[in-house]
């Protein structure tokens, strides 16, 4: 279900459905980096790069059907997943909250 079928529906955020796809899509890409990467990451290198939580913006887009700016991959990734689940479900519920309030205004 696309987020504009999903507002017209009178949804709520779908909190959980976008945490439980960007913990997945966490897990695939952390999959593929063990293959592509097998060596230790340095301390110097953060656990989530920019590059895989660009690909997890690209599978929230999926799930919603909306674009998502690549600005919220935040340059050297994040840390520790808990992190990049935490900020990237802010800023996608902050899109959300912005696309509700257009329709709101649209339809008054």
């Amino acid at each position: 279900m696309s987020i504009y079928d999903h507002i017209h529906s009178g949804g709520a955020f779908p909190a959980t459905e976008v945490e439980n796809c960007i913990r997945e899509a966490l897990g695939w890409e952390q999959s593929a980096q063990q293959v592509l990467r097998p060596h230790p990451i340095s301390a110097c290198e953060p656990a989530i790069d920019s590059l895989v939580v660009i690909e997890v913006i690209c599978a929230i887009e999926e799930l919603l059907g909306v674009t998502l700016p690549i600005s919220f991959a935040p340059c050297g990734g994040y840390n520790d997943v808990e992190a990049c689940v935490s900020d990237l479900r802010a800023q996608v519920r902050a899109v959300w909250n912005e696309i509700v309030k257009q329709k709101e205004e649209h339809h008054a």
